[in-house]
């Protein structure tokens, strides 16, 4: 019974984990391996066996909830690797309801009932000894256990053989249930990254990457030099929002003024780097120009690395640097890792006094409201100018607003969705923004400060087929993963006449060498990805790593999307916006070029080269 159980689920998986290529033997695959188990189980003592198969039957249902679970989010399989995330999980459990739906309650709903059939046949003793006098067809016993588990290790062998002969056995391991939670859990605990990536990369790579901090003067080159720096990263701020009425009503009406106003600068074209912790990899990205991990977060993969980003380059030139969220301070290990990130002070959810809370922290009316005292202490440390890095947290997912915020209207057919109350949170976080511009220049530090607004990452996912649905029809485009990881990014710089859009394509990489040429700072130590978007003449191009596959690409008039199995023939082309299928082919060299990238910087983070390399340099 339980064998035939796992296959049904196997089934509803690889439905929710859209495995397009090679379902059906995957799904053969994922049955025989658990019924190899089974069999094995089996050949033990009744009690035993019942007990242990069980318990495999429980583990492998919770896993491929978790799996289907975090696929919903992420678009990718869990790995061993986000154990470390598990001390978040308390923190966005409302956001992780809000991917449930039926299928997934599948996986997992019958435990209940199996372990409840097992507790009360256990518990049923003859009267002579403890012995259980009840054997429990259920569990299917006597029909496993005669089963040699020889003959289906042949038949999996032979399957897996066939595949790899028809060159698809990348696509089984990248996507089939057991090959690929197998294969992570060996790379985890045993992959030499350093032995292994050096047979990839040389000295030559990183020269290259070298040449890219070259300092190059241009438009804004040094406009901000002197000033102070604020830099406002915006929970889940997606560029649709931007200058967007909905029903008649402006999304943003504070940062659309904001964006309107003579001396700003507003990037449309920009997209979000971040890997799998979102808006700590968002900061990490636009502070350092590197690629966030993918082995789990990377302010606790790489808290005591070395690094030489924005903060550092500032204190080099006299800044002090300051980080402010509305959160607590060990949330994803903020505490520990801004000390190396260049932070010399984070102010964190224990220095605001507050009542109520919206989500999981401060409310965004407190936190920039009493933000302002801390920036006026900032600014009188001493007569150098700051560099202040902060966080908001009300527009979060799943974007619950309590009643007295919502003053929006919202339209019937989007009332309980994504959307719907998105856009509440979004206008609720846009008013407190616009009041805190004014707190600014009513303090006198707005007309001497380069103030920054950007996205984190993106608010309305296209993994969900509702809210894709939902979002095509309110932008009248197709909604897909180019529109859902565009984020806004703005530049006030005080006492200018500059305003303009620039459209360059660009992302979160491009952040710090941007922002350092308008603060007039050369980058002279370190290693970066990105390039300063204004003064950039060569072709640009965004690569993501999460969401969609590494080895994706979008460009200024396409996007290529890597299969999910690993095989490039099965990935598709589109142009945007229209959507209109390409010839994938003619992608293979930037697809070649981004998985040379990502993988360059997953090589700098997990041997430290910028420790290595500054050294270097110190000695030369």
């Amino acid at each position: 019974m339980l064998p035939i159980l796992l296959a049904i689920k196997f089934i509803i998986y690889t439905d929710i984990t859209k495995v397009k290529y090679n379902r059906i033997p995957i799904i053969i695959i994922s049955s025989l391996s658990s019924l190899l188990v089974f069999s094995l189980i089996y050949r033990l003592s009744f009690q035993k066996a019942t007990t242990i198969a069980l318990i495999f039957y429980i583990a492998v249902s919770i896993l491929l909830f978790v799996d289907s679970t975090y696929f919903s989010q992420f678009g990718t399989l869990t790995s061993v690797s986000i154990l470390q995330q598990i001390t978040q999980i308390s923190s966005v459990g409302p956001s992780i309801k809000k991917l449930l739906n039926p299928k997934k309650a599948a996986l997992i709903i019958d435990i209940i009932i199996i372990s409840i059939t097992y507790i009360l046949f256990s518990i049923i003793w003859s009267p002579r000894g403890l012995r259980p006098v009840i054997r429990l067809p259920l569990y299917g016993v006597s029909t496993l256990g005669s089963l040699r588990p020889l003959t289906i290790g042949i038949i999996l062998i032979v399957i897996l053989y066939y595949y790899k002969k028809e060159g698809q056995l990348i696509s089984i391991k990248n996507q089939e249930f057991f090959i690929y939670h197998i294969t992570d859990i060996r790379d985890c605990l045993f992959e030499d990254e350093k032995v292994r990536a050096s047979e990839i990369f040389n000295q030559s790579d990183i020269d290259q990457l070298r040449n890219r901090i070259n300092f190059k003067k241009g438009k804004f080159t040094g406009i901000g030099q002197g000033k102070n720096l604020i830099v406002l990263q915006v929970e889940a701020l997606q560029n649709f929002a931007i200058d967007f009425k909905y029903n008649g009503q402006e999304l943003t009406p504070n940062l659309n003024k904001f964006i309107k106003d003579k001396s700003t600068i507003y990037y449309d074209n920009y997209y979000q780097s971040v890997g799998k912790a979102n808006t700590a990899d968002a900061e990490f990205a636009s502070n350092n120009s590197l690629y966030p991990s993918l082995r789990g977060p990377t302010y606790m993969e790489y808290e005591k690395n070395t690094f030489y980003g924005l903060p550092w380059l500032l204190r080099d030139n006299g800044y002090t640097a300051w980080a402010f969220h509305g959160y607590e301070k060990d949330y994803w290990n903020r505490n520990n890792a801004y000390i190396n990130q260049g932070f010399q002070r984070f102010i964190s959810q224990e220095d605001f006094k507050f009542e109520e809370t919206i989500g999981f922290g401060i409310r965004d009316e407190e936190f920039l409201k009493q933000s302002i005292d801390y920036l006026k202490e900032l600014d009188n440390v001493n007569e150098n100018p700051f560099y202040a890095f902060m966080l908001t947290l009300s527009s979060h997912t799943p974007f619950h607003m309590p009643e007295q915020y919502k003053v929006l209207k919202i339209k019937e057919e989007h009332k309980g969705s994504m959307l719907g109350d998105y856009i509440n949170a979004i206008h609720y976080t846009d008013k407190y923004i616009g009041r805190f511009l004014e707190d600014l220049k009513a303090e006198g530090l707005y007309e001497n400060s380069v103030i920054v607004i950007y996205g984190d990452h993106y608010a309305i996912p296209v993994n969900s087929q509702e809210d894709k649905v939902i979002m095509t029809e309110l932008l009248g485009k197709p909604y897909d993963y180019d529109e859902m990881m565009n984020i806004p990014l703005t530049i006030h710089l005080p006492g200018q006449e500059v305003n303009q859009t620039i459209n360059k394509l660009s992302s979160q990489i491009d952040f710090y060498p941007t922002i350092a040429n308008i603060m007039g700072y050369k980058i002279d130590k370190g290693l970066i990805f990105g390039k300063d978007i204004t003064n950039n003449t060569q072709e640009t191009y965004v690569f993501p790593q999460i969401y969609i596959d590494p080895g994706s690409v979008i460009t200024k008039d396409a996007v290529f999307e890597m299969s999910k199995d690993g095989i490039y023939n099965h990935s598709q082309a589109r142009k945007r916006p229209t959507g209109q299928p390409l010839e994938i082919n003619q992608f293979r060299e930037l697809n070649q070029k981004a998985l040379k990238d990502i993988n360059l910087s997953n090589y700098i983070l997990r041997n430290n080269l910028i420790k290595e390399s500054e050294e270097l340099r110190t000695k030369n």
